[in-house]
């Protein structure tokens, strides 16, 4: 049996409620596999039941039970799993949902075939080594309405359309910058075109009129350092222009970058540090937790990020999320797991897995698999 070199804790399915502050949303955390090391997550109806299940690393967990299926093999390198991103897709169109993958050591951009309910392996199929790659994200980067796969390489930037159908389904590449990369990456309207922008650590490129061909203007107005992997891009403040929530990936830290007018009405920048108690938020995700029509920035600790060389990596464990205050003019933090073995990973997903209109939050990493249920709702089904 592969095992990294991290300590994990075996644990019961439910461990009950997690801490509540006032005001918090509830959650209760469900252990879905206290060994996995998988640090990417997808929610996808893999058995076409009509339920969400859950993909990680190489097993699905079929719901409600959670019954673990194997997907395929992959390799453990220096202390990771070789698994980078779980983004579902039904590639080949047959009806079934694929997973996209992308990887750090291998250099892969690869999508995993859904066998169509048949118990065997699932097909890899790599479409390209274009290098190393943390993660990715899916949004619409050509608004098209269908979901495009943007991977943060490290070497370049670059997103992913999915074309065709069967035997002739693939992803292809557009190249947003040939000679640039690095650590970060989010997308959003950010100058308010109506057009999706790319967010990188060392400003951001503007979408053309056609993303597919057109020339993407980089536009270095901030450098955010190796931020999270998304950074979330969103109208925080109501002023009617996009900001940036982001992390510090590899140290401690989370902020907001603030978009505004200077004197001569130019776009700036001003940068808001909103804590820095704990390190490693390796990634943001905005969803609308409490259902009041905005979302909220939930993140969590990445757990072992370089297998003990970052600051603060031994520190508690923490799955948080950030609520805009109004009166506050900031950010108030409401903490749903702390101090346990739960954390985040690189792929998180948050989504309404249950079916009872609220959205739960599905939290891989090094040290387990865990799902934190939302109780704002009374359950529907289950």
């Amino acid at each position: 049996m592969k095992t990294l070199l991290v300590g994990i804790l075996s644990v019961g399915l439910v461990i009950g409620l997690s801490f509540i502050a006032a005001g918090s949303v509830p959650f209760k955390k469900h252990v879905i596999n206290a060994e996995s090391v998988a640090e990417a997550a997808g929610v996808l109806d893999v058995n076409r039941d009509g339920t969400l299940d859950i993909l990680s690393g190489e097993f699905w967990y079929e719901a409600p039970k959670w019954t673990k299926h194997l997907v395929r093999n992959i390799p453990i390198i220096s202390n990771y799993l070789d698994d980078f991103a779980a983004v579902p897709m039904d590639v080949n169109k047959d009806g079934w949902t694929d997973v996209v993958s992308v990887t750090w050591f291998s250099t892969k951009v690869s999508w995993i075939e859904n066998p169509s309910g048949k118990d065997v392996p699932w097909k890899e199929h790599v479409v390209e080594n274009p290098g190393n790659s943390e993660t990715a994200i899916a949004c619409d980067v050509d608004g098209d309405g269908q979901l495009d796969v943007l991977p943060n390489l490290a070497q370049l930037t670059a997103w992913y359309e999915r074309v065709g159908e069967g035997e002739n389904a693939k992803l292809v590449k557009h190249v947003v910058d040939e000679k640039r990369g690095g650590h970060g990456i989010g997308f959003g309207d950010i100058n308010g075109d109506g057009r999706g922008d790319i967010v990188a650590s060392h400003g951001w490129y503007e979408a053309p009129s056609d993303p597919r061909k057109g020339e993407w203007g980089l536009r270095e107005e901030f450098n955010l350092g190796p931020c999270s992997i998304p950074a979330a891009v969103y109208d925080f403040n109501g002023d009617k222009l996009a900001d940036i929530f982001y992390g510090m990936g590899h140290n401690y830290g989370v902020f907001w970058l603030e978009q505004g007018k200077d004197a001569n009405g130019k776009r700036a920048w001003t940068s808001h540090e909103i804590e820095k108690s704990w390190s490693q938020a390796h990634a943001i995700i905005l969803a609308d937790l409490d259902g009041d029509g905005k979302p909220e920035a939930v993140t969590g600790k990445r757990y072992y990020a370089h297998n003990g060389h970052d600051p603060g990596e031994n520190d508690p464990r923490i799955v948080c999320y950030y609520k805009w205050s109004p009166e506050k003019n900031g950010f108030e933090k409401h903490v749903i797991d702390e101090g346990t073995t739960a954390a985040f990973g690189l792929y998180q997903t948050v989504t309404d897995i249950d079916g009872d209109d609220d959205v739960d939050i599905v939290a891989p990493g090094k040290s387990g698999l865990y799902l934190f249920e939302n109780l704002r709702l009374t359950p529907t089904r289950r």
